[in-house]
């Protein structure tokens, strides 16, 4: 029983940390510097990949978006970015913004 509600436990867990970056839009403040474009969503910062999606928003934008987390981003292979470290929570691609 005890490992019944173990395993409940975790899966809850599990489900609650994939919700984080996906699902509900989010209000997210657009973030730039040398080694990419980011989405700030309650003071962490995930690294977009389809970073194109928004070019027309400057800096300190807020924009209500819809992302995925995802561990490949192909739209980086041939890019050279900075050796700065920007500390973030990961990768994401956009799906929806508004």
């Amino acid at each position: 029983m005890k490992l019944l509600k173990l395993a409940y436990s975790a899966l809850f867990a599990a489900i609650m940390m994939s919700c984080a970056a996906s699902g509900a839009a989010k209000t997210a403040t657009v973030t730039r510097d040398c080694t990419g474009t980011y989405l700030r969503v309650d003071s962490k910062d995930w690294l977009v990949c389809n970073a194109e999606i928004l070019s027309k928003h400057k800096e300190g934008a807020v924009v209500t978006a819809k992302f995925e987390k995802t561990n490949l981003c192909p739209e980086f292979a041939d890019k050279v970015v900075c050796m700065m470290y920007h500390e973030n929570e990961g990768l994401i691609r956009i799906t929806d913004l508004k």
